[in-house]
């Protein structure tokens, strides 16, 4: 018996101690941690690092544009008359000052619904702008919907080109987007030195909106939570919200190259303008110190709060960029085909 009560001694002992060392040697781990650590550089069973495609968009290469913007539309295939409105406005403006402007469309397969997965084939005939990810479209798939077209871009784009990802519920002013390329492109090229001015050095643009200190949703009815154990972190890194960013095609392939040494997270815009660009950045530089901004423009509009951005206020035609259209939000009742065509009826007597 005084045996045994050794042993249990011995054996608690030895449990304490290592609970101890584990209490001692934990870390609450901050965004550097998070975007640079092993911690988080496992991918969990979503995360796909190569996509199949069933079908594939009609792009051509047009060497008289000063610079050419591809814009991949994350849609769900029942979205058609969303894609309509779209084609019929702003993607229907092709050209503007020699820049050139492309629009793809992004689905996921569906679950049976042939009238739905014939009418999409219909679509790709007639435009030739349907990316159709081998993957079923559900609201968890959106990140992998997106690193897909980030893929594509990568794969059979140029470098130079300005990729861009976008929901199915926003206007874009054409004209005020291509000002403030522009005027990134200028800034850029001023600051690396590089002649003549080129895209392949801008950074990532929130166009929609900049999220410098935004904290994570602990709510779980909430449809962006995220919970502690995937994330501890008070605040997210600054980040663009998926409404509308852009970057140049060649910073689409290094952050896809990120993505597969990295937790998957629902939430594909904090992921990957946040924790993606964190990761890269500590990856260029090494031990040495960044801005935790860094590689980020806020675009005009960007900065709004939450309620200004509800509100869609301030949208003054001399200054909007993207409005958005919130058709993706429960608990708002908005045709988004009639908004689209209406905003971007607006908009256009000025151009």
């Amino acid at each position: 018996m005084k045996k045994i009560r050794r042993y249990v001694l011995v054996f608690s002992i030895l449990l304490f101690s290592v609970s101890i060392y584990h209490l001692a040697n934990r870390r609450v781990l901050n965004i550097r941690d998070i975007a640079s650590k092993s911690e988080f550089s496992k991918s969990l069973e979503h995360h796909q690092s190569r996509h199949q495609f069933l079908l594939e968009p009609t792009v051509t290469i047009n060497p008289e544009a000063r610079w050419t913007s591809v814009t991949f539309v994350k849609s769900a295939r029942a979205n058609k008359d969303r894609r309509d409105a779209i084609r019929d406005t702003w993607a229907g403006m092709k050209w503007y000052r020699d820049a050139r402007f492309v629009t793809i469309f992004i689905l996921g397969r569906s679950n049976g619904q042939d009238d739905i997965a014939r009418q999409v084939f219909t679509e790709q005939d007639r435009y030739g702008d349907i990316l159709l990810l081998d993957l079923l479209d559900t609201a968890e798939s959106v990140p992998n919907k997106t690193l897909a077209g980030m893929q594509w871009a990568a794969d059979h784009l140029p470098e130079t080109w300005i990729y861009s990802s976008a929901d199915d519920d926003i206007v874009l002013h054409v004209p005020n987007f291509a000002a403030y390329i522009d005027r990134v492109i200028k800034e850029t090229s001023s600051m690396t030195q590089r002649s003549p001015p080129s895209t392949i050095d801008v950074p990532i643009m929130c166009v929609y909106s900049y999220q410098k200190k935004d904290a994570p949703a602990r709510d779980p009815k909430s449809k962006w939570y995220m919970p502690e154990e995937l994330y501890s972190g008070t605040y997210w890194p600054p980040y663009c919200r998926g409404g509308w960013y852009s970057m140049p095609v060649y910073l689409t392939g290094k952050l896809l190259r990120i993505s597969e040494r990295m937790v998957y997270l629902v939430l594909d815009d904090v992921w990957i303008t946040g924790l993606m660009r964190m990761r890269y950045l500590t990856e260029l530089y090494r031990n040495e110190s960044f801005p935790l901004d860094g590689m980020l423009d806020a675009a005009p509009l960007s900065l709004r709060t939450t309620k200004q951005l509800l509100g869609n206020m301030n949208e003054t035609v001399s200054r909007v960029i993207v409005s958005h259209c919130w058709g993706n939000i429960v608990g708002r009742n908005v045709d988004v085909k009639e908004s689209l065509r209406r905003k971007w009826k607006e908009w256009s007597l000025s151009f």
